[in-house]
């Protein structure tokens, strides 16, 4: 009985592995991701004509041979004490029709203005931050739909 136990499970896992490396061959790009984000944070003041009263700012990587016409970012922001300074959601979704060419490395700020009813004292923390679709300029398109990917501010 134990013999036969040990054969099917050792079944199981070679037809578990064949499976998953020939479903994984045509979706390793999916899988790896095309980006770096880097410092998020928020700043507040006016900067530049960009952002009256606040902004997320952060820095961007294209890491893919490709060029990028646009892409859409998600993420949460919070108070210092790690709660929502919204009366709303504090989930902010942004379409960036910002082209970044493949390999570049760019600055970006994201006005938070619309989204402010009162003026804060300090930056808000900014967390759950990621890519969810990305459209490059031959037509194809990334998506990372769940945040995989994403970048997470530790609360301690």
């Amino acid at each position: 009985m134990d013999k036969i136990l040990k054969r099917y499970f050792m079944l199981c896992g070679a037809m578990g592995f064949l499976l998953f490396f020939f479903t994984s061959c045509g979706t390793t790009d999916v899988l790896s991701c095309p980006y770096v984000i880097a410092n998020p944070c928020v700043e507040l003041g006016e900067i530049d004509n960009q952002q009256s009263i606040a902004g997320m700012h952060f820095s961007f990587l294209n890491e893919s041979e490709k060029d990028i016409d646009s892409f859409t970012l998600s993420f949460m922001l919070y108070d210092s004490d790690g709660k929502n300074p919204f009366i709303g959601s504090n989930c902010i979704v942004a379409k960036c029709d910002w082209s970044i060419r493949a390999g570049a490395f760019l600055d970006f700020i994201i006005s938070l203005d619309s989204y402010i009813s009162v003026v804060p004292d300090e930056p808000f923390v900014v967390d759950y931050l990621y890519v969810r679709e990305i459209r490059y300029s031959d037509g194809s398109q990334w998506r990372d739909p769940y945040g995989m990917y994403c970048v997470r501010e530790a609360y301690e």
